[in-house]
């Protein structure tokens, strides 16, 4: 979604200044008590929001607010990659040039830190008693007083109609509102109470001995409870944000059925099959009707119409097994990609299709883990979630070889170890919060310190509740011949190998995700193709691409990498791309673009944390 896309759904009405979205009204304060108008503004260039009333004062990168209106960005394609990253460039350069600029940066070496864990605000604003108006306007839909206490529907402070999510605990997490009326055009459909837990509507009233009915509005469900359908919940915002399959699992886990009945249209089909995957383990039904969604159904043909549809419900069969007149057909133009900083690989790959696997080879020491790394970082940039396995690096370390590079060269100190005779380079604390406020969440990594046997199986394991849970889109295993495949025989651990691409073949096309693996060449000299992997012949011939990557000798100035696509399925172009590499950053790029990117965290604000001068240095 991009900003004007944005603008068009949640901020009616809006007028547009220059580069900048201002809506006649904050979608998160809603002017405050005086209704302040043209407070809001959301920067189209800079990708940037913030509001200007002092009580409100929210702030924030585009993705942050399309990740509080659980919609997904757009941001970082093809186009905008070298666009974005010469401004960002120039800004940094205005910035650095214009005087008396504050110097917000630590000089000190960083000291120990604690991770950042997602966490919400408990909910301001408590429901009051439904008056007449807002309670007609129910009746109007079809939802009588009785179902609309038992879901405990009030009104805000404004009259408006406010839905209380309570947890399975009967504690107040979330608020959503509407307006107690039939909508105008440009009025917002619904709006939430910022940074409060996504949960179930009406989980708090579920009986865990009846099967769960899981809709995608507040009206949906209420309509099937007067219906007679038990267990009766709504997805908290709409059906592209899945955030609450992760706070609700635990309470999704106790029910061995559970009945989708979703939207009639494109978006609540694709909601339907989306949870159908995530929730596999369970009986699932689907339940099919005529109109668009439950609440129509029961205002067009009543109550027993809503019970019919939902007994009539059909249950997603047996993996494995599909009925090829039903498949529905790919629709090329909108196969969904991850782009990268790399821009030239992007164009001459289409981007890392999801749903494939990509094998990337090339001698030890030959950057492919640096380069992996950075892809991953890319990925949370193009708004997708991510999953790592690092054979080679504990936790500590990766975490520290990741901030560098999302740091980049301007972003990190140096300091020198004189006990070694070495400079170290570091990430200063008040800067590394920012990055880890940023990826915290859609950068999850194996822990590889807890198992030591059939370690691959583990790897899947993880790598499938990631999918699942936390709806991560991209996936690297670095590498191949670190993973542990239990006892297995001289004879018998390159079968293993190609058993375990396999299953991260059929990962990859059962979730729609991407992932990136890396396997090492058999010879060490000359020039590499995709049947020099050390192990069967079978892992490069199920992968979608196979990209090499060699150093080039200290004697060629014109690059220090070069990255040949020998293998490409859906484009079929293949060929070589010069990249060079950053020392300080850990950083690779295009020498024609130069290391310019400005990952999104430097949008966010945070406070800096003093460090004293004998705080001890990273490693």
């Amino acid at each position: 979604m991009t900003p004007v896309e944005f603008a068009n759904q949640f901020l009616r009405p809006y007028n547009i200044k220059g580069s900048e979205i201002v809506p006649q009204l904050c979608p998160f304060c809603q002017g405050g008590r005086h209704k302040d108008k043209y407070t809001f503004a959301l920067n189209i260039d800079k990708q940037t929001y913030n509001c200007k009333r002092g009580t409100c004062g929210k702030q924030g990168h585009f993705t942050e607010l399309c990740r509080e209106f659980g919609v997904q960005s757009a941001q970082s394609t093809r186009s905008t990659w070298s666009t974005r990253s010469t401004q960002n460039a120039q800004n940094r350069q205005n910035t650095q040039n214009a005087p008396n600029t504050p110097n917000t940066q630590n000089t000190q070496p960083p000291g120990e830190y604690i991770p950042h864990k997602k966490t919400y605000k408990k909910p301001e604003k408590k429901p009051h008693r439904l008056h007449e108006a807002a309670m007609s306007y129910l009746k109007l839909r079809g939802i009588s007083k009785k179902t609309a206490e038992t879901y405990r529907v009030g009104v805000d402070d404004n009259g408006n109609l406010q839905f209380p999510y309570y947890n399975d605990k009967e504690e107040l997490v979330f608020n959503k509102f509407r307006y107690p009326r039939k909508l105008g055009k440009g009025d917002r459909k619904a709006w939430r109470e910022a940074d409060t837990m996504p949960v179930l509507y009406g989980m708090w009233l579920c009986d865990y001995t009846k099967p769960l009915t899981i809709t995608e509005g507040e009206f949906d469900c209420m309509a099937c409870h007067e219906a007679g359908i038990p267990n009766a919940v709504s997805v908290p915002s709409g059906s592209e944000d899945f955030t609450w399959v992760d706070t609700c699992w635990d309470f999704i886990a106790r029910f061995e059925s559970i009945y989708l009945f979703g939207d009639n249209d494109a978006a609540g089909i694709e909601m339907v099959r989306r949870l159908a995957v995530k929730l596999g383990d369970k009986r699932i039904f689907v339940v099919q009707h005529e109109c668009k969604d439950a609440n129509e159904l029961m205002h067009k043909h009543g109550k027993t119409a809503v019970m019919a549809a939902w007994a009539g419900a059909k249950e997603v069969p047996v993996a494995g097994l599909l009925n090829l007149a039903e498949v529905v057909p790919l629709d090329v133009e909108s196969m969904e990609t991850v782009n990268t900083s790399i821009i030239p690989l992007n164009k001459k790959i289409g981007g890392f299709y999801l749903g494939d696997v990509t094998v990337w080879t090339g001698k030890r020491g030959e950057g492919k883990s640096t380069l992996l790394s950075l892809l991953m970082l890319d990925a949370i940039e193009d708004g997708k979630r991510v999953c790592a396995y690092s054979g080679e690096l504990r936790a500590d370390r990766f975490q520290y070889w990741t901030d560098l590079q999302a740091a980049g060269k301007t972003n990190i100190k140096e300091y020198y170890d004189h006990a070694k005779d070495r400079q170290i380079y570091y990430v200063p604390n008040g800067t590394r919060d920012q990055i880890h406020a940023w990826y915290s969440g859609n950068y999850w990594l194996y822990d590889n310190a807890i198992t030591n046997t059939e370690e691959e199986m583990t790897i899947l394991k993880a790598f499938e509740l990631a999918a699942k849970r936390y709806d991560c889109k991209v996936f690297m295993v670095d590498n191949l011949m670190t993973a542990d495949y239990g006892r297995v025989s001289d004879s018998d651990f390159y079968r293993q190998q190609s058993r375990f691409v396999g299953q991260l073949v059929s990962f990859a096309n059962r979730h729609n995700v991407h992932v990136h693996l890396v396997a090492h060449p058999r010879k060490t000299k000359g020039a590499l193709d995709s049947d020099d992997v050390s192990g069967s012949g079978d892992i490069t011939n199920r992968a979608a691409n196979v990209i090499t990557l060699a150093k080039m000798p200290p004697s060629v100035d014109a690059f220090d990498l070069t990255l040949e696509v020998v293998k490409n399925r859906w484009e079929g172009n293949i060929g070589t791309i010069g990249l060079n590499y950053c020392n300080v950053s850990h950083r690779i790029y295009v020498p024609e673009v130069g290391d310019i990117i400005n990952y999104s965290w430097e949008y966010q604000t945070t406070e800096y944390i003093e460090l004293d001068d004998n705080e001890p240095i990273p490693f």
